[in-house]
């Protein structure tokens, strides 16, 4: 199979989401023995089951001998769902990387491959927990996961392939308000500097005659 592009779960990301995990856990925890009033010892001792949890599904889940994504030539495969999704690249309309609630993420939108109703109706709840929105997207791959390189090379490998097996696929990167000021500024002052170069050369070339010059 040409051109297969499989993405694991970034292993640094999972060693530090669970040591973080697992602070807040042992923080909770601490609750319990100090002299506080019964109620917070109950919500603390949820809280560390929780963390604890956590820890164990970030870890198992970042061990896993399958690969979460895999590109190729055949289209995208989602293995991260109980039900295994395969979105050929003929079905893709769209590829852009957006920002959720807490990170950014990689949404692929295509034709619809779910025909079900009430499964449909889950996935925008999904959709709407994430990302703030009710955009159906087939594949969401969450940068929570991954390091911003890790997660940038993804989104530029389906970039390369989208293009190559489909070029009517829309493909757009997020850009920060920020990055957009600054890039602005940078446009705005390139055509600044053009203006004062052809102005120049103008004057070059057609030089004012002064009074006492002109026959």
């Amino acid at each position: 199979m040409e051109d297969n592009f499989e993405v694991y779960p970034d292993k640094i990301r999972t060693y530090t989401t669970s040591i973080v995990f697992m602070f807040f856990g042992v923080c909770f925890f601490t609750v319990i023995f100090i002299h506080t009033y019964l109620i917070f010892k109950i919500f603390s001792l949820f809280f560390a089951v929780m963390s604890l949890y956590l820890v164990y599904k970030t870890f198992h889940d970042g061990h896993l001998d399958h690969p979460d994504y895999v590109i190729n030539d055949m289209g995208i495969t989602d293995n991260t769902k109980s039900r295994r999704i395969i979105v050929p690249w003929s079905d893709v309309l769209k590829i852009e990387m957006t920002p959720n609630n807490a990170s950014m993420q990689i949404g692929i939108l295509a034709k619809s491959i779910v025909s079900d109703q009430e499964e449909k109706t889950d996935i925008l709840k999904e959709n709407f927990a994430s990302n703030g929105n009710l955009a159906f997207y087939s594949v969401m791959i969450d940068g929570f996961k991954y390091r911003q390189k890790s997660f940038l090379k993804i989104f530029k490998e389906l970039e390369r392939q989208g293009v190559k097996h489909n070029p009517k696929i829309l493909i757009s990167e997020y850009v920060d308000p920020e990055t957009k000021r600054k890039m602005a500024d940078k446009r705005d002052a390139e055509i600044r500097a053009k203006r004062r170069e052809e102005k120049m050369a103008y004057r070059m070339m057609h030089p004012k005659k002064h009074w006492w010059s002109r026959g």
